[in-house]
């Protein structure tokens, strides 16, 4: 199986105790793969975040696949369904990473659904 997670959802499980932080560690300590889109790896690391928190997102994610990069293939099918969705720029983002985790096959971890409505073929999970 095939998890990517969305910038809040990270933010949060690595905050504080509660729900999402237990689905992330059980989760990176099953065989699942755990990854982010670039995009989101960047909305994380953009901060602000200490190195240490930096290093600790990034050991829970896949060793060899963690950051899934943003292709022109994904970014031409994020642009596509951004104009078919009529979204305003403030859910860029959000269609750019629903996008990836769609084509990847990769269940999004969540806590904002109404970010990624609409993106064909995305599931998601809200813990």
């Amino acid at each position: 199986m095939r998890y990517h997670i969305d910038t809040d959802y990270l933010i949060v499980a690595l905050g504080r105790s509660g729900k999402e932080r237990r689905r992330l560690l059980a989760i990176a300590d099953s065989d699942a793969r755990l990854q982010m889109s670039a995009i989101a790896w960047y909305e994380f690391a953009r901060g602000p975040r200490t190195p240490e928190q930096l290093a600790v997102a990034r050991s829970l994610l896949d060793e060899e696949e963690g950051v899934i990069p943003f292709s022109e293939a994904l970014a031409a099918r994020a642009g596509d369904v951004f104009r078919s969705l009529g979204s305003p720029r403030k859910r860029a983002a959000d269609v750019g990473i629903g996008v990836t985790a769609a084509a990847l096959g990769a269940v999004l971890l969540t806590r904002n659904t109404a970010d990624f409505e609409g993106i064909e073929g995305l599931e998601l999970e809200t813990s």
